[in-house]
């Protein structure tokens, strides 16, 4: 089901730092074949990345040298799949009633912008295809830069078929945003070398320029949208990194045969190494009934640790306060309704690793971000051991259990209706 994930739509792909996007997609241009000069220095950085990763591709790499138009074109064909547009549509729901994106936006063109500004290239598994923004008659720093990542991704397909890794982690919104941090981790890693061995140190002010257009649309977009587009690359850095640390990449081989199954193990690599995961999520009420005659459940899926502290980053709380807040998930699990007149509502029921510490440490940076935050106004009626505030998504009701100490977020179109959720998810 769908649900917020760290992740670019189903492909290995590279965003300038600190960039986003730039427009819509115009008329692809036909991309030319790749110069002869380009050819061979593209050549020599493919052989030096498998000389790093001690991976070969077995063949010659499908490489194109395009322009933004072509990048543009080759996302908007991703995002036009149904799968892609059902799983945005199902965020935009839950965005929009967190209050983590505004509540007249269109999500699919938010992502669309930020990609195609973002993306300087990208390796689609599907195709064998490796596109490369670039232009001119040398291989810039930039491009060799670009092209180093991207040619780890093409050696992780060959070698362990991502097609295959994406599958399997189909409608698991977490295990997907393991998956993204494992992929773009090792790229990353792989990158981070390579430019270690190639570059020079004035080579960095070329890698750090931004479009000043690109910087404008990326301060504009939505805080949380900038933090899970980045959060795979360096997470994933620092989880690649450590489990390379234990036995170099022979280790690494090892763990695409046994991949992180949550984005806790990404963030503590020593629960991957002891193999701590959630079986299942916890079981949730029949949230449709509570609401009422025509409401219906529209998805069911898992926010995982990783989005839980961005969201809690997102609305303000300092990035290392928002880190331990979140890390003692356990795990959890939410459903997103639909009204009979185009309500929706919410309900989303989150465990933790110790009872008696972890929901407190939750709960005090999760309401004092929301008390401290002009969008939302507490509700001071009521039961005391209920938080309520309005928000632009509707009334959240928010509580932790008194037996295990779960927390419990309600968010619906009403008071008794936010209420009346949050009295099913947990025991005050």
């Amino acid at each position: 089901m769908a649900g917020p994930t760290p992740s670019t739509p189903g492909r290995g792909a590279t965003p300038e730092p600190t960039s986003t996007s730039g427009g819509s997609a115009t008329t692809p241009a036909t991309s030319e074949p790749t110069p002869e000069g380009k050819s061979g220095e593209l050549t020599r950085i493919g052989d030096a990345v498998s000389e790093i990763r001690e991976l070969h591709a077995g063949g010659d790499p499908n490489v194109s040298l395009v322009g933004k138009d072509r990048i543009a074109e080759e996302l908007a064909e991703d995002l036009a799949d149904p799968e892609v547009l059902a799983d945005i549509a199902d965020r935009e729901v839950l965005l929009k009633l967190l209050g983590l994106i505004p509540q007249d936006s269109d999500l699919l063109e938010i992502e669309r912008n930020l990609l195609e500004g973002a993306v300087i290239g990208l390796y689609n598994h599907e195709t064998g295809e490796l596109l490369v923004l670039g232009g001119g008659e040398e291989v810039s720093v930039k491009e060799e830069a670009v092209y180093s990542h991207e040619y780890a991704h093409l050696l992780q397909d060959v070698n362990f078929d991502l097609s295959v890794l994406f599958e399997d982690a189909k409608n698991d919104s977490d295990r997907e945003g393991a998956l993204q941090a494992m992929i773009e981790g090792e790229a990353t890693f792989v990158e981070a070398i390579y430019a270690a061995r190639n570059f020079a140190a004035e080579d960095l002010n070329e890698l750090i320029t931004v479009d000043p257009i690109d910087l404008a649309i990326l301060e504009a977009t939505p805080d949380f949208l900038v933090l899970t587009l980045g959060w795979p690359y360096t997470a994933g850095f620092g989880f690649v990194n450590s489990i390379w640390q234990g036995g170099g990449m022979a280790v690494l081989d090892a763990a695409w045969a046994d991949l992180p199954e949550t984005t806790e193990q990404i963030i503590h690599p020593e629960k991957y190494r002891t193999n701590e995961y959630p079986e299942t999520p916890p079981t949730l009420p029949d949230m449709a009934s509570i609401l009422g005659e025509g409401w219906s459940v529209q998805s069911e899926d898992v926010l995982g640790e990783a989005i839980i502290s961005l969201w809690l980053e997102a609305l303000g709380v300092e990035a290392a306060v928002a880190a331990r807040a979140a890390a003692g998930w356990g795990s959890d699990g939410y459903l997103l309704l639909d009204g009979p007149v185009g309500e929706i509502a919410m309900g989303l029921l989150i465990e933790w690793d110790d009872p008696g510490t972890d929901g407190l440490q939750f709960s005090a940076a999760f309401e004092g971000a929301l008390d401290a935050d002009a969008a939302f106004s507490r509700i001071t009626v009521g039961d005391a051991t209920i938080a309520r505030w309005t928000g632009p998504g509707g009334t959240m009701a928010f509580a932790l259990d008194a037996a295990t100490g779960a927390a419990g977020l309600a968010v619906a179109p009403t008071l008794d209706a936010a209420t009346a959720l949050l009295d099913a998810l947990v025991d005050g």
